[in-house]
């Protein structure tokens, strides 16, 4: 197991660990912290972007729109600096942030009320494999 492997896998692990115990905040301030290092590093986990996901679609399942976005954008930042912005990924993320910002402008507009809880992202994103 090398460095990165090593400290992405300490991050997911303490990640996760917050989550099980309900603490999503403290999750996905531990989420941002391993993607500030992962900028420094120069080294991107897919793993740990499957979590921020995960993560973000809890947040948007409680109308948390605000955390959604951020752990969407951060993704975006990371993604867009190593990749570049023409990469499909960075696309992808972007989409996701642009979504989640509809997402939050209709809530907003119907009074605060959830509209849809569960992002359908089969409709907006197209199929990886």
């Amino acid at each position: 197991m090398s460095e990165f492997e090593f400290l992405w896998s300490q991050y997911k692990k303490a990640a996760a660990s917050a989550a099980r115990q309900g603490n999503l905040i403290k999750a996905t301030r531990i989420l941002k912290e391993a993607f500030r290092e992962s900028e420094e590093y120069g080294e991107l986990d897919e793993e740990l972007i499957e979590l921020a996901h995960a993560f973000a679609q809890q947040h948007l399942n409680l109308s948390r729109f605000g955390e959604a976005e951020s752990l969407y954008r951060l993704v975006l930042e990371v993604r867009e600096k190593l990749l570049g912005q023409t990469h499909d990924d960075v696309v992808e993320s972007l989409k996701r942030v642009a979504v989640v910002q509809i997402m939050s402008f209709r809530a907003e507009a119907l009074g605060g009320k959830q509209t849809h809880g569960t992002m359908p992202w089969g409709d907006v994103l197209p199929a990886t494999g």
